[in-house]
């Protein structure tokens, strides 16, 4: 490989030694001829020491020679070159980072954003020589290195098929997946990073976190507008708590309004509900939805807006849930035979049903069971498992019927809830001799309240399950309602209070029984000591109390499957008893696949489709179903500039300490200089020089 010098024009220098060896010739010294009569009085001479001399002299001027050119050498700093390509240029090494996150599917003025991406990517892998080497690296929704460093030819091979998935793109985690893989390159070529991206926003967060080194070339490569109207779906809550209304959320991140905004609710692939609205420019809407009844089981959902944009994927978004069987409930009614709204119960079979008697079409949570005294025992000890009831409400009672006392004991030790109130009808003896096992507490005597105020709840206990409705702020005031009679109690060594009045006086009381739960509270059921049910915080109340005493570990009417955002790995546990067998995967479009869990049940898939994906067991039944939506923030267009991006990116700081090599040849990465080693030479020949010149005397 032949060296090049970085200043040839000093070469010309080299023509100087020409100088020393005229001179040489022109002034070499010639003896005189001189006459004498005898040499008698003459030194004879030694002839080989004057050759010698003679010799010593020539290795001499030959010495200041290669000075000379040595320090002209030196000066016209020449290098080795390495890996020079075809044209003659240092070979190269090339990373492509491209961006592949969901934002790439749209389409914007110069029309779909992917192609462009590919195109230019199969322009920068085209130009390579074919020492040059290239690598690819993938960023959306995860960072994968899809080639190491290895000839174009082949890098455009995987290149081909790949295609944007419904991810988010991290372009800082993009980079240090470069950075790493151009610690694997070779030293001595060159190395750029190239970006392809449409340089979204919300994908370059944490650039400031990238330090780059100070050899590695960065380049952004743009592709797509910075600012690109769209209309999305953010997001969809069919269960959303404290007992708000379904919503879809939708936004506008365009600067026109959309006036003629087309909305669709589709459960279980049928369309239930069409809208239209508008949404001004910039801003985003909650859309009530309501809900049909639904079976139990699993369901899914789908709400599209229609929307005339270049971003199609995220105008619509989906969820799956499942809806749990009813919380079978008794209701105990001893004023059977009148109107409905003179009934004990009917606060509380209004609270726990709402929609009962009414055509709204929303599904109930419980399923209501109302029977006189007389039915208690025969209720409860019904061989029909879909007839057990797992509540049971028992309002004031004058007396127990026979066997009641023994059913409700051995309902409640076998795992079921019992509600107890008292009331007018109640008296303490009865009350005590009848619900000795069952009851918490100890009825002493009745109390009235001696002002209008009456008494109001004054402590509560904050983490009791039965006031999880409560816990928000401004969820509602429990202090509220008035109470105007009451018992006063004591409490047993196994009952638990969970609320007093204001002095103290328990209301609630709570206490475990076998594997059974009751609760008794210190006021009637209807309006006659309180007026707690015309207040808004009695019907989440009631509600949460049945879920509470049915023992189940949900809380709401319909139970969220489990929702994936797209480009992730989702994971499953499906039990050890699932381990070694084959489930049946359908994903979205119906494509069906084994799934194998591993030997603790266990299995993990990477969702690149959004849409519903539902699981399978051995048997047929559907197990699992869950819904996968691409990321809420790929809906917003905006991107930066690549200017802007290039300041946010840090570079590591110089080098203090190079290496001997490097001190020597220096630290550039494609050539080695020698201008060094020239120098280092010319003072060895100097010295060498002046020692030999010092001799030469005669």
């Amino acid at each position: 490989m032949p060296f090049l010098f970085t200043n040839a024009i000093f070469l010309s220098a080299l023509a100087g030694l020409a100088i020393p060896v005229v001179l040489h010739l022109l002034l070499k010294r010639k003896s005189p001829r001189l006459r004498f009569s005898t040499v008698r009085f003459f030194t004879r001479q030694d002839e080989q020491a004057t050759s010698k001399r003679k010799l010593r002299n020539l290795f001499l001027l030959c010495l200041r020679l290669l000075l000379f050119a040595l320090v002209v050498l030196a000066f016209a700093r020449p290098y080795l070159p390495f890996g020079l390509g075809t044209a003659g240029q240092p070979a190269r090494q090339l990373i492509l980072v491209i961006d592949t996150s969901a934002s790439l599917q749209a389409r914007d003025t110069a029309g779909p954003r992917w192609p462009r991406v590919q195109q230019a990517a199969q322009t920068l892998l085209a130009a390579l020589h074919p020492e040059d080497r290239a690598a690819l690296v993938t960023c959306g929704g995860k960072t994968e290195v899809v080639s190491g460093f290895a000839p174009a030819s082949m890098v455009r091979a995987k290149l081909s098929p790949l295609q944007p998935t419904g991810g988010a793109a991290d372009l800082a985690e993009g980079l240090r997946g470069a950075i790493r893989l151009a610690q694997t390159g070779e030293l001595r070529k060159a190395t750029t990073v190239v970006v392809l991206s449409d340089l979204q926003r919300s994908s370059a967060p944490n650039l400031g976190s990238v330090t780059l080194p100070t050899d590695l070339e960065l380049q952004w490569r743009p592709v797509g507008d910075i600012a690109t109207p769209n209309l999305a779906v953010t997001e969809l809550a069919l269960d959303p708590p404290n007992d708000a209304p379904p919503t879809a959320t939708v936004a506008n991140y365009g600067d026109e309004a959309a006036l003629a905004l087309r909305t669709e609710l589709r459960m279980d692939g049928q369309s239930i509900s069409q809208g239209a609205s508008a949404l001004g420019a910039g801003a985003q809407t909650n859309l009530h939805l309501v809900l049909p009844a639904l079976k139990p089981g699993w369901h899914s959902a789908e709400f599209e807006v229609t929307a005339n944009d270049g971003f199609p994927l995220d105008d619509r978004r989906y969820e799956a849930f499942y809806v749990p069987e009813p919380i079978r409930v008794l209701l105990v009614e001893g004023r059977s035979g009148g109107r409905s709204f003179t009934e004990q119960t009917f606060f509380l079979g209004a609270a726990l049903d709402p929609s009962a008697g009414t055509t709204n079409g929303a599904a109930s949570r419980f399923a209501l069971q109302k029977v006189g005294w007389e039915g208690i025992a025969a209720a409860l000890r019904s061989e029909t498992a879909g007839l057990r009831p797992e509540v049971v409400v028992l309002p004031a009672v004058r007396q127990l019927p026979p066997e009641a006392g023994s059913a409700l004991r051995d309902f409640a030790t076998r795992g079921g809830g019992v509600l107890l109130f008292v009331g007018e009808e109640t008296t303490a003896n009865r009350y005590n001799a009848e619900f000795a096992e069952l009851s918490p507490v100890i009825l002493r005597a009745g109390e009235k309240a001696t002002d209008e105020d009456g008494w109001h709840l004054g402590v509560r206990e904050p983490s009791a399950a039965i006031f999880a409705p409560f816990r928000p702020a401004n969820s509602g005031n429990l202090a509220l309602p008035t109470f105007t009679h009451r018992f006063g109690v004591s409490v047993e060594n196994s009952g638990t209070v969970l609320a007093k009045f204001e002095d103290e006086m328990p209301l609630m009381v709570a206490k475990a029984l076998g594997t059974g739960r009751v609760l008794w509270v210190n006021t009637s059921a209807d309006t006659a000591w309180t007026d707690w049910p015309k207040h808004k915080t009695f019907v989440p109340w009631v509600q949460q109390t049945a879920w509470y005493l049915s023992g189940r570990d949900v809380s709401g009417r319909l139970q969220a499957g489990t929702n994936w955002v797209v480009g992730t790995d989702g994971e499953w546990d499906l039990g050890a008893a699932a381990a070694g067998s084959s489930f049946r995967l359908r994903s979205p479009g119906g494509a069906e696949s084994t799934v194998v869990p591993d030997s603790r049940g266990r299995w993990v898939t990477n969702l690149v489709q959004p849409g519903i994906y539902s699981l399978f067991d051995p048997t047929g039944k559907e197990r699992q179903r869950w819904a996968a939506n691409i990321p809420a923030a790929e809906s917003d267009l905006l991107a930066w500039r690549s200017a802007e991006l290039a300041p946010q990116v840090n570079r590591a700081p110089p080098d203090t300490g190079p290496t001997l090599a490097a001190g020597i040849f220096g630290t550039t990465r494609n050539q080695r200089e020698y201008w060094r080693v020239l120098l280092g030479a010319a003072l060895v020949l100097l010295f060498l020089e002046t020692f030999l010149s010092n001799r030469s005397r005669p």
